[in-house]
């Protein structure tokens, strides 16, 4: 605390304000307004403060993770806590297999729905973990005759299937509707199949158009092609044909080493 004492900066704010002491059942109705107004400040006076505002608790119950305002990752649906169970993988050899039957572990991990994909990520690194794309073959189930799992909720695509333990039936449905609804409004160009069986649909001056035709003009100098996409700030373990059946056959480093 002296450390943290000694490092804020001036006029940052230093107090931690308070909450009214007047118990709810009490409050008449027409205070309720102003009743609000104090929470709102109470919670904007927390967040001004860098100490709390990356409390991971603070985080946990607005509901937000360090990747939540990154501009270029697109819209942002919900976020929150879950257990999600291993395996679920369609592709050979990312399974883990016991006598007979899935040797099944469950993890907690935060997970965020973005309007093209889902991701889960550790919640003590922040680390992220998985990415599940939106395709054609995206679907939600609920409950424990889809799931095998009381409150459970299966979320599908070509490549994978994930399932994941709810505290309860109305905490499933919360993710349901709330994953179904943003994907709908943000996503549904990618719930439908698309020219030569592409997952997205077809967009202009893109920078993958770009990069194919570097890899197609360039096959004989691929370290110009590295170069290009260190400048791009592109990995080069993007993945230029999905879904992902064939190994990393179509992963651009792949493609690059094969050219090469």
């Amino acid at each position: 605390h002296t450390v943290r004492r000694q490092s804020i900066k001036r006029g940052e704010p230093r107090q931690m304000p308070s909450l009214p002491h007047t118990a709810e059942s009490t409050v008449r109705e027409e205070h309720f307004s102003s009743r609000r107004k104090q929470l709102e400040d109470y919670l904007t006076n927390i967040l001004k403060m860098p100490m709390y505002r990356n409390y991971h608790g603070t985080m946990e119950f607005i509901g937000v993770s360090q990747l939540s305002f990154i501009h270029d990752l697109g819209p942002k649906g919900i976020e929150g806590f879950i257990m999600k169970r291993s395996g679920g993988h369609r592709i050979p050899g990312l399974n883990c297999c016991g006598q007979g039957r899935m040797c099944y572990r469950w993890s907690k991990r935060w997970l965020v729905v973005k309007d093209s994909f889902l991701m889960y990520m550790k919640p003590d690194s922040g680390a992220i973990s998985f990415v599940l794309l939106v395709d054609k073959e995206f679907n939600i189930k609920i409950g424990q005759k889809e799931t095998e799992t009381k409150y459970g909720l299966q979320i599908d695509n070509l490549s994978r299937s994930l399932i994941l333990k709810c505290n309860s039936y109305r905490h499933a449905q919360w993710w349901r509707q709330g994953i179904d609804e943003f994907i709908r409004k943000h996503g549904k160009d990618f719930l439908t199949e698309h020219r030569f069986g592409s997952y997205a649909p077809v967009q202009e001056n893109t920078l993958a158009k770009c990069l194919v035709s570097w890899v197609v003009e360039y096959e004989d100098e691929c370290y110009c092609v590295l170069i290009y996409l260190y400048f791009l700030r592109l990995s080069p373990e993007i993945f230029m044909k999905r879904p992902v059946v064939e190994g990393n056959r179509w992963r651009l480093d792949c493609i690059l080493k094969r050219k090469a």
